[in-house]
């Protein structure tokens, strides 16, 4: 028999952080039908939970999370909505889409009756699966979105308005014969934007003397200038992957790159010099950008899809863990060191996101990098920057050995015979 079955949807915050459904049962071990009776959103808590559709707040925590914040309008728009359902033995059940967008985000539509996953999908217009998913698993799995163009277009903040952010929820509820069933689903976002980074207050140079005065120029018996300072002057952003999941693996466990997936190679120039290709800019867009580079202060976010970097050796508690660092996500940072007699001595730096994630990226987060004090001399060019590495598990304690072949020693000796 079917069933109706009554879903509110609403964006969530930028955050890792959500409402999780509360069981709540009577004497016969079916759920109460008093607990679900308030109107849908008239006893939403702090956090954006209902407690009348069976859901408590949960923190979902990675060691950088530090909070939360509201989208701007068009990061919460929704223009389409795709619902999935799915039995409590994985089987597909029914596909549904709504001919509008409710003004309320309420919708209603017949099910089976059952312990069922939801799953929807919103400005995604993935379609009705067919052939039938063989199992939610299955489907997860085989479900991706692909919409940020490499050239840059839309890596940096030209979403398309009349698609609007993808996004994404799973939930699930038990649909009773009889009862008002009821679910609240918080939609995330797949992208998190990056932006700009910003200088510390209390910023400082903090590097040797000796490597100093190497790098701007100086011979060894001067000395570095008094009022020596570093300028911020421009960033990039390197290695964006290409597709996404269109549904969301809690903390990314499980999480698969799909065998199309790459992340964008930045390009240079045989010397290092100039940057031809990059994710983060058009390399012909010199209205907003230097050399590939977005100027400082620059308002405008560069949004990335969720990622794991490959793991080239290591998890076998010997060899440290080493990623690929063409697929960890990151800044290349631009820097001007000045003073007297020292005239925007130019160097690059490469900030890896993030550490404390373990160069995770997880979706609808937004980045905020501080820079504080200049504690290394960077490299010369944009391409010696990029090329740093390895990428360690920062979780690890490890040494890194260079290893070389020692020349043969020649021993010689004159002899009278």
């Amino acid at each position: 028999m079917k069933h109706r079955f009554w879903i509110v949807c609403f964006p969530l915050a930028a955050s890792l952080a959500g409402c999780l459904a509360r069981q709540e049962k009577n004497g016969t071990g079916r759920r109460d039908s008093a607990a679900v009776t308030t109107a849908i959103g008239a006893d939403r808590d702090a956090h954006g939970c209902i407690g009348s559709a069976g859901y408590v707040w949960s923190q979902v925590r990675t060691r950088a999370l530090t909070g939360e914040e509201t989208g701007a309008t068009n990061e919460n728009d929704i223009n389409s909505l795709e619902f999935f359902v799915f039995n409590s033995d994985g089987s597909f059940q029914k596909y549904y889409k709504p001919a509008s967008v409710a003004s309320d985000n309420q919708y209603t539509f017949l099910v089976n009756a059952g312990s069922l996953t939801i799953l929807t999908a919103a400005n995604q217009n993935l379609g009705e699966p067919s052939p039938a998913p063989a199992s939610l698993a299955d489907f997860k799995k085989s479900s991706s979105y692909k919409e940020l163009s490499l050239d840059g277009t839309n890596s940096r903040s030209d979403i398309s308005t009349s698609l609007g952010f993808a996004m994404a929820a799973e939930g699930t509820a038990n649909v009773v014969e009889g009862e008002t069933n009821k679910l609240s689903l918080s939609i995330r976002r797949l992208l998190s934007k990056v932006e700009s980074p910003k200088v510390a207050p209390t910023n400082e140079i903090k590097i040797p003397d000796a490597e100093l005065l190497k790098i701007l120029g100086l011979g060894t018996s001067e000395t570095v200038p008094n009022d020596l300072k570093w300028t911020f002057k421009g960033y990039m952003v390197i290695n964006g992957i290409n597709q996404s999941l269109a549904f969301e693996y809690e903390n990314l466990t499980n999480w698969e790159r799909f065998a199309t997936a790459s992340n964008f190679k930045t390009t240079f120039s045989p010397d290092g010099a100039t940057v031809e290709t990059v994710y983060s800019v058009k390399s012909d867009d010199n209205s907003e950008t230097s050399n590939g580079f977005l100027p400082a202060g620059y308002d405008k976010p560069v949004y990335v899809y969720e990622n794991i970097p490959t793991m080239l050796q290591g998890s076998n508690g010997q060899a440290a863990t080493v990623f690929d660092k063409d697929e960890v996500v990151a800044f290349i940072i631009k820097g001007t060191f000045s003073g007297t007699g020292v005239s925007d001595v130019t160097h690059y730096w490469r900030v890896n996101l993030l550490k404390d994630d373990a160069w995770k990226i997880f979706r609808n987060s937004i980045y905020r990098i501080t820079m504080q004090d200049i504690t290394t001399v960077g490299w010369g060019t944009p391409k010696e920057a990029e090329e740093e590495g390895p990428v360690i598990d920062p979780s690890e304690s490890s040494i890194t050995i260079d290893i070389e072949v020692a020349k043969w020693d020649v021993r010689t000796q004159d002899v009278d015979l």
